[in-house]
């Protein structure tokens, strides 16, 4: 093995969280290449501050093309889902429909002596019947982007904490079917 080449980017650190699977917010770094040649596919070595994480892998990057590498979970982030409401009913006068209300709260908390860009990625569900009615809780936390890279209700908020700081993400949703329509819904 011969090192071809050593190069030094400015990355953008972000911590990716996604508690409705895993409490742990992930560290990753995005950068674009530069120069005006690409970069050959191959192993990464990978170093945060100054300690060997491990080894990663880039595909074939053309010049101004973006990379990202994962550092790992992050242990100076603190993430929490707790749900604060699981409703289920009835509701209408004339005709009755069934209803469901669920809502989380999503506490992000930063450790770190500097400040963090954090993403945090939940699921609003979705219905392919025009007659399963889902709407985002009015007191939810509005998300920076919806349908994230295509995928259909993935939400995302994005922000920046400060040190020592602490975020919460209201999430919730409430859907409504008619009475007569039986309904399995596949959520936690």
């Amino acid at each position: 093995k011969v090192r071809i080449a050593t190069d030094n980017y400015d990355a953008t650190l972000n911590a990716l969280a996604v508690p409705k699977l895993d409490t742990s917010a992930y560290l990753t770094a995005a950068f674009t290449i530069k120069g005006e040649a690409p970069m050959l596919p191959g192993t990464v070595n990978l170093y945060r501050d100054g300690v060997f994480m491990g080894q990663g892998g880039l595909p074939l990057l053309s010049p101004d093309e973006e990379a990202k590498l994962g550092f790992g979970a992050d242990d100076l982030i603190k993430v929490k889902r707790s749900e604060v409401k699981r409703k289920k009913g009835e509701e209408g006068i004339i005709s009755t429909s069934n209803v469901e209300e669920r809502a989380w709260y999503i506490v992000v908390k930063n450790l770190h002596d500097a400040a963090i860009p954090v993403t945090v990625l939940d699921q609003l569900p979705f219905s392919a019947n025009e007659n399963v009615v889902i709407t985002p809780m009015p007191q939810m936390t509005p998300p920076t982007e919806k349908d994230l890279n295509k995928r259909r209700g993935v939400m995302a908020w994005r922000f920046d904490l400060a040190p020592k700081a602490e975020s919460t993400v209201k999430f919730g949703y409430k859907v409504a079917w008619p009475q007569n329509m039986q309904v399995g819904m596949n959520v936690e």
